[in-house]
């Protein structure tokens, strides 16, 4: 091969890389526009630790929890919650709840201003005496730790264009839903402040990540307290 054909092949390889280069930058470009254009918040720093607000809830939702009460999202809006999904049968859930949510509960469960909600992604099979026994085999007080569910479509709506979940999937392959169950979704958990979402964290973090901003938020609401018993 001549010294030319080389220098060809290298410019050649050059312009390749280049023009790949720009079509992942357009690609990533067009996908930030459409998060934008569908109105789902792009998370920067995921992996900060600190508190931040993120999102505000603009709707309530009407929900049943455990034990048959009638309860709504505003209910909690002196109330630093913590929220995740789940569904009774679902493997993945439970090991979540037990690692992360069951620590970071018995830490702050103390706090009159501390709620955990786990919201059910398949209410039509999740009955009240299934959300009983979970809150059972958790130890844990109905009172401030709710199982909820509602109607199908608007609970799910509400999750995934409200809150910011996750797409939820119902799993196709057989040994796939035997493994991790029958739907996917965000194993993520929520804290909120009120109506404001301050931290999404993800199931890779530490849960001392997760307890560091509860603690964050539920001091923050202490000091709105006294500021408006001030007033």
């Amino acid at each position: 091969m001549t010294d030319k054909k080389k220098i060809q092949l290298i410019y050649l390889g050059v312009g390749a890389i280049c023009a790949m280069i720009l079509g992942v930058s357009f690609w990533l470009t067009t996908l930030r526009g459409k998060l934008r254009e569908n109105n789902v918040p792009i998370v920067e720093d995921a992996g900060k630790e600190e508190a931040g607000d993120l999102w505000e809830l603009e709707k309530d939702l009407d929900l049943v929890k455990q034990d048959g009460a009638a309860v709504k999202i505003s209910d909690l809006k002196n109330k630093v919650w913590v929220a995740a999904q789940y569904y009774t049968s679902c493997p993945m859930c439970a090991a979540r709840n037990a690692n992360s949510l069951l620590g970071v509960y018995n830490e702050h469960k103390s706090e009159e201003d501390f709620q955990v909600v786990c919201f059910s992604v398949d209410p039509d099979e999740d009955t009240q005496e299934k959300l009983q026994e979970m809150t059972k085999s958790l130890s844990v007080d109905p009172s401030n730790w709710w199982f909820v569910k509602a109607e199908r479509e608007p609970l799910l709506q509400y999750m995934r264009y409200e809150m910011k979940f996750g797409d939820i999937r119902e799993r196709k392959d057989p040994i796939e839903a035997a493994a991790k169950g029958k739907w996917s979704h965000d194993l993520g958990i929520l804290v909120f402040r009120g109506n404001t979402l301050v931290k999404k964290w993800h199931e890779r973090l530490p849960p001392e990540s997760l307890s560091d901003v509860v603690r964050t938020a539920l001091s923050e609401i202490k000091k709105d307290e006294v500021a408006e018993s001030d007033e």
